[in-house]
């Protein structure tokens, strides 16, 4: 679609600005959210930068992890010197997963408690999202399966390669459009505070679900294929079960500790 624009004779990738507007948006977002709740922003951009560096990192290891075999990854290296890891794509998931750990060092080195800014934060996981599919869409990647209906879309400047002919599923905006429903269906669960990370595992369970089903959709396998489900199909299933399992816990123990308050005046029924 446009790959590319130009801005004062330079080619800037339009995958590039839209990751660039969509970490702008949430971390502006977070911060307007978390100063709602009486809650510190500097230290809430300390564990943004931490997220975003790390997020990157998890992001291009799991690319380079699902992409390439150990020696094919050498020979590249060997090849094309140690800045060739800076080409190639983004995997989603490692950035996700690599993003959370970041979270929780930024939240160590600010001696802060993470789960304080779960709700302010998890809501805009799923808009940077929505707009960073935007990205691949211009870019013509993580595009779907051929198909001759009529919501085929071609792509005559894919940089993956993409036959300008082939017209395949547009699921970089079906994933767009689910990550925006997410997005505000987030917002209006985070209207009540929640307990402990219980947005952050709603968040997991829900774009698990959405992603474990897309993927039946997409295209574009060398992302990597393990038995008969894809490498974020498995993850998908890992994540779901572990934030399941999570939000059990999280439950059963705000429960017990309301349990345990002592009845007073002030708490006492009529």
């Amino acid at each position: 679609m446009l790959p590319f624009i130009n801005l004062f004779g330079v080619q800037v990738p339009m995958y590039g600005v839209c990751m660039s507007i969509a970490m702008l948006l949430a971390i502006s977002l977070s911060c307007l959210r978390a100063k709602k709740r009486g809650l510190d922003v500097d230290r809430l951009l300390t564990i943004a930068l931490a997220a975003i560096v790390c997020g990157i990192l998890g992001a291009k290891l799991l690319y380079f992890i699902v992409t390439y075999s150990w020696d094919e990854f050498i020979a590249s290296i060997k090849a094309n010197g140690i800045g060739y890891l800076l080409q190639g794509g983004l995997v989603f998931y490692g950035g996700l997963i690599g993003g959370v750990l970041g979270a929780f060092l930024g939240a160590r080195f600010t001696h802060t408690k993470l789960s304080e800014y779960s709700d302010s934060i998890v809501p805009t996981l799923p808009l940077a999202h929505a707009i960073g599919r935007i990205g691949c869409f211009f870019s013509g990647c993580c595009y779907g399966r051929p198909t001759d209906s009529w919501i085929g879309v071609c792509f005559p400047h894919s940089v993956t390669g993409l036959s300008p002919d082939v017209a395949v599923i547009p699921t970089q905006l079906i994933e767009s459009g689910l990550n925006l429903l997410l997005f505000i269906a987030l917002l209006i669960y985070t209207r009540k505070e929640r307990k402990g990370f219980t947005t952050l595992y709603v968040y997991l369970i829900a774009y698990g679900v959405e992603r474990f089903l897309l993927e039946f959709l997409r295209g574009d396998e060398i992302r990597g294929i393990f038995g008969s489900l894809s490498t974020s199909q498995w993850i998908s299933l890992l994540l779901i079960i572990v934030s399941a399992i999570m939000l059990v816990i999280t439950g059963r123990k705000h429960g017990t500790q309301a349990d345990a308050e002592p009845i007073t005046e002030e708490n006492h029924g009529d």
